[in-house]
């Protein structure tokens, strides 16, 4: 069987690396897997998993959409594409235009998996004509089903992007080398309680509360560290010199260590006592999260999302209600005087031999 992956807005990090991750899981299942994306440094890793790809455009404008449709046109004939899996709403669009002129009995099953929401709602017209559509949560499928009226022939898959187990499980731990330089960088007097908040610096991900959370934390006794642990660059400017400017008034800046975006996530939390959720918006997946669950850190969130959705697999007890910063710092103080049970294993359907099963089943159902 072969399967092509569109993806143009492919780039490492994230849940954007599904496409990638996915095509090497399903080319060690035994399926032959083709990935049209920008060219980046996944390349190689396609490469080493035996995993084709094709240069595609990341934003393709109307002057050059009817060379990009040619080009995605001739590389789904060209390798005998049975599915086309097109990673978000403009790849779908994109791919359903590509395969309009296709004879129906050579025309390749054309699946949408949807990592988020859509901004532009006329980008989902090309839903309804999907042989399936595949959400990353629960959450968003149920969402897709409320907003979009899809044919009772398409289905509407939830399949989470699951984690490694190999590198990502409770067992894990960084290495002496990697906890002598954190300690000599950030130096902390005993009985501190370090806590991670590992989301980009934007205002949906709720960063702004933090100097109230801090506030009854201190009055319960407990020394609070935060750790932002989220990407500077590409998050909102103004919104991240406003919270500095909100931190050095309320006096909270003497807690709060900006760590930018980290390619040692993992060993960050496992180096903390809790993560934090602050999302004030439900969101269709978060992949920090989900791996500091994996983990076997404890984390505390808001009820609501995929987040929340996580939390009743892997710590149900880590769920308050969203916007409700009193509760978290309750949580946060039981913590401290006994901390939570926590996994011994990554559950189902979070592991990544999951997801790559999952897809395996989607494909053979279509061609059934």
């Amino acid at each position: 069987m072969n399967i092509l992956h569109y993806s143009p807005g492919l780039r490492p990090g994230s849940i954007s690396q599904l496409a990638a991750d996915l095509a090497a899981g399903l080319q060690d299942a035994g399926f032959t897997n083709t990935v049209v994306s920008p060219p980046n440094e996944l390349v190689g890793a396609l490469t080493a998993a035996r995993v084709e790809h094709r240069p595609a455009r990341s934003k393709p404008t109307l002057f050059t959409l009817r060379g990009v449709l040619k080009r995605l046109r001739g590389y789904i004939s060209e390798q005998q594409s049975d599915i086309v899996y097109a990673y978000g709403p403009q790849a779908t669009r994109l791919a359903l235009l590509a395969l309009r002129r296709s004879p129906a009995k050579d025309r390749p099953r054309l699946v949408s998996v949807m990592t988020g929401f859509p901004q532009r709602i006329l980008r989902t017209r090309a839903l309804p004509h999907c042989d399936a559509v595949v959400a990353v949560s629960r959450f968003l499928r149920r969402e897709i089903s409320r907003i979009y009226t899809l044919p009772e022939n398409c289905g509407i898959w939830s399949i989470p992007y699951g984690v490694h187990e190999e590198y990502c499980n409770p067992l894990y731990r960084p290495t002496e080398e990697w906890q002598d330089q954190w300690q000599k960088a950030h130096p902390q007097p005993p009985g501190t309680l370090s806590l991670c908040v590992p989301a980009a610096i934007s205002p949906i991900h709720g960063q702004h509360l933090l100097p109230e959370l801090l506030n009854l934390l201190i009055q319960q006794g407990i020394k609070p560290r935060v750790y932002l642990a989220g990407d500077t660059v590409n998050g909102n400017a103004a919104y991240q010199e406003k919270l500095r400017q909100q931190f050095e008034e309320t006096g909270a800046e003497q807690y709060i260590t900006w760590l930018g975006l980290r390619r040692d996530l993992r060993d960050v939390l496992c180096n903390c006592h809790i993560s934090l959720s602050l999302s004030l918006a439900p969101a269709s997946h978060d992949r920090a999260i989900l791996e500091a669950l994996s983990l076997g850190c404890p984390v505390i969130g808001f009820d609501h999302g995929a987040v929340g959705e996580m939390l009743s697999t892997f710590l149900p007890e880590g769920r308050v209600q969203p916007a409700n910063i009193t509760a978290m710092a309750d949580t946060i103080t039981q913590w401290v005087a006994l901390r939570p049970d926590t996994i011994t294993a990554v559950p189902y359907p979070y592991r990544f031999q999951d997801t790559v099963r999952s897809y395996a089943e989607l494909c053979l159902a279509l061609l059934s």
